[in-house]
């Protein structure tokens, strides 16, 4: 429908969980529709650890998520301007607020000025870090073993 309002989300989605979906759910309640661009493995291993899961791997999960309508195909910038929200027909890009106003302005300067930049609660009490250090730690104390060959 024209008149339909289109969030933009960016993520890395890494060991998809709960965090994501919740995420997912609060952005798209931000407009009608919701569409998702997955960052490459490098732009994200700029900023924090380097995905488990590859670029195909992470777009086809957030696709199974009922809260989104659309992904983008292809890696997306990490750092989108207007023209990019503009070149997807997005209103405005939705983030988690978890990052403070000087790490948004590093990200989303260009949408913080034009007034195109939304926050909304961020789910704490799990990310794809934690789940990495639960799977260390039962390798490391014997809890969860190897795959036999």
């Amino acid at each position: 429908m024209p008149n339909e309002t289109w969030v933009y989300a960016d993520a890395v989605c890494d060991l998809f969980h709960i965090g994501h979906v919740e995420f997912f759910r609060k952005a798209r309640a931000l407009g009608d529709r919701l569409v998702v661009g997955i960052l490459s493995d490098e732009d994200a291993a700029s900023y924090k650890p380097a995905p488990i899961m590859s670029f195909t791997e992470r777009r086809d999960v957030v696709r199974a998520c009922r809260h989104v309508d659309r992904v983008l195909e292809m890696p997306v910038p990490l750092l989108p301007d207007s023209a990019f929200l503009d070149s997807i027909g997005a209103a405005f890009l939705c983030h988690g607020d978890d990052m403070g106003e000087a790490e948004l302005a590093k990200f989303y300067r260009d949408l913080m000025e034009h007034g195109r930049l939304r926050t909304v609660g961020y789910t704490a009490h799990i990310a794809s870090r934690q789940i990495v250090e639960r799977i260390v730690k039962r390798f490391q104390d014997g809890t969860l073993r190897r795959a036999e060959p």
